[in-house]
């Protein structure tokens, strides 16, 4: 297993076209297929700037773009569910044996992913794949898996809080309910984050066994 560092350049979609407008930098938190070729996409945006409201607006406005959910966090930035008609890289990636731990948009309408690789030849397959999907693709740094950074922060944050109020504990002391409320968002988002957390959590434990 590697830590690796791609920039990805996706043919016109919404990230392109609204990064190319506005300089706020967009966290995707969460990406996964949606329906037969969309996505669904957990997104942070700081609005340090202040255009927070004008990027969202565009964001609606995208023909590829079904449905937005904004939340509000209380740093002041905000947190937003994207559905898709259209995502070619959340594809590539769920059907790769990579991880994503993290992407940022660029200034340039690129995006910035870190992933970590999982079985031999899966990040040239990855590559291959979204390069076959009109995806311009740019190896920005390789290193050996030298820490146990297979979570994003948003995973960490919510893993962990579950955990520490009994989540995980029989009979459980909290619900998936509960703790979507405690981090404002839907259960159903809470569940997704939860249960793709666990497996990398669960694929990294049997990937360090002799």
């Amino acid at each position: 297993m590697r830590e690796v560092v791609l920039k990805i350049s996706m043919p016109d979609n919404w990230v392109k076209d609204v990064t190319a407008k506005y300089p706020n930098p967009i966290k995707f938190k969460e990406c996964m297929p949606y329906g037969e070729s969309g996505g669904r996409g957990l997104i942070e945006i700081d609005d340090t700037l202040g255009m927070t409201d004008d990027i969202i607006k565009e964001i609606e406005a995208h023909a590829e773009v079904c449905s937005v959910d904004i939340s509000p966090l209380k740093n002041g930035s905000v947190l937003g569910s994207i559905v898709t008609n259209k995502c070619t890289a959340c594809r590539a990636l769920t059907g790769s044996e990579c991880f994503l731990t993290s992407a940022l948009s660029l200034g340039d309408g690129s995006v910035e992913w870190k992933l970590i690789t999982g079985g031999k030849g899966s990040l040239i397959h990855l590559i291959e794949n979204l390069e076959m999907n009109g995806c311009k693709v740019e190896l920005k740094h390789t290193e050996n898996l030298s820490k146990n950074n297979i979570l994003t922060n948003r995973q960490e944050e919510i893993i962990q809080a579950a955990f520490q109020k009994g989540y995980y504990d029989c009979p459980k002391r909290i619900t998936v309910k509960e703790l979507a409320t405690i981090f404002d968002i839907s259960q159903s988002t809470m569940g997704e984050i939860l249960q793709r957390g666990e497996k990398k959590i669960i694929s990294d434990h049997f990937c360090r066994k002799p």
